[in-house]
């Protein structure tokens, strides 16, 4: 009896001894079974443990689905994998591929979006992440804007310039319904009380600060610019705003990168202030902070013509002035 006791006691030891060896040999054990420099994989919202572990082993992340499970049990029971996009790039420890998950250190990108950019264009910022058209699909739920922009029927103006982090497999309609947030939260309440005192609206406030983006990316100058299309406003002169033919002419699909002096009569849009008084019927693009505050409070000045000199303008009065600054640079 002692001797099978003995025996058993020995056999008994024996496994504590291999299943402490093998655990921390599994748990100090290194892999990387993928060849790629850097290999991301997706981990999709609702999958189980079980799951997650098919995955990573299928991607060469880990080596041993059953370790994964173990591991999880004894050091994260309960806890949640975060779903997303991960991104490896060295052998890890199965231990901390599952802290990487819980922790959710999902991979994420950087995209700087330029003031003065349509919807169009900026959905070819994102095109290396988001597809186009699923973008420009999602920059026309103008329910995100109604409440300011009643007259809104897409997010034109209103997706704001900015450096932008996201978490990579990010929809279409969150980084929109983040662009939009962050409007909102630039146009502050007194800077929408100012535009409620002018008798404006947001959508014409916004308007006039996107032409006066498209006009130059001089901040020095933007008050001087709104100067301008206030005084020829308040006098019922067209604004004859050379973007609005540009972008006329981007939704009528005719655009091929020469704004003649012609277009100016033949383009038949109401977006053309050559052809209409006032302003265009909504933006023409996003316009950045300085922008809308310039369309806000414009400088105090008398001038109704101003003319490109290099990066800058010269500014003008009286159309003699103006003609005269034309011959000048002739």
């Amino acid at each position: 009896m002692k001797k099978i006791l003995k025996y058993f006691s020995i056999l008994f030891l024996s496994a504590i001894a291999f299943s402490g060896y093998y655990f921390l040999k599994e748990y100090h054990s290194y892999y990387k079974g993928y060849s790629q420099e850097t290999k991301k994989v997706k981990i999709e919202r609702g999958s189980s443990v079980k799951e997650i572990a098919i995955v990573l082993k299928r991607n060469g992340i880990i080596k041993n689905e059953k370790t994964f499970l173990i591991f999880y049990r004894l050091f994260y029971p309960g806890e949640a994998l975060q779903a997303g996009v991960y991104t490896f790039s060295k052998p890890l420890r199965t231990i901390d591929v599952l802290k990487k998950l819980v922790n959710g250190e999902i991979s994420r990108y950087r995209v700087v979006v330029p003031e003065g950019l349509t919807i169009e264009e900026t959905a070819r910022v994102f095109e290396e992440y988001i597809p186009e058209q699923e973008f420009i699909r999602a920059a026309q739920n103008y329910w995100l804007i109604k409440d300011l922009d009643p007259e809104a029927r897409d997010l034109e103006g209103y997706l704001f310039p900015d450096t932008y982090i996201f978490p990579e497999g990010a929809s279409a309609s969150l980084v929109v319904a983040r662009m939009v947030r962050n409007f909102r939260r630039k146009f502050t309440p007194s800077m929408r009380k100012k535009v409620e005192d002018m008798g404006w609206t947001v959508r014409q406030i916004i308007t006039l600060a996107s032409l006066i983006e498209k006009e130059t990316y001089l901040d020095e100058e933007k008050p001087l610019i709104s100067s301008v299309f206030h005084n020829r406003l308040r006098l019922g002169m067209p604004l004859q705003c050379d973007p609005t033919v540009v972008y006329a002419m981007k939704k009528l699909g005719i655009w091929n990168g020469r704004l003649l002096r012609k277009h100016y009569r033949s383009v038949d849009s109401p977006y053309n202030t050559y052809l209409h008084k006032g302003l265009p019927p909504g933006p023409i693009c996003s316009p950045g902070l300085e922008s809308i505050k310039a369309a806000i409070e414009p400088a105090e000045t008398k001038y109704l013509y101003f003319l490109a000199v290099g990066p800058s303008h010269i500014f003008s009065r009286t159309y003699s002035e103006h003609l005269k600054l034309l011959r000048e640079r002739k």
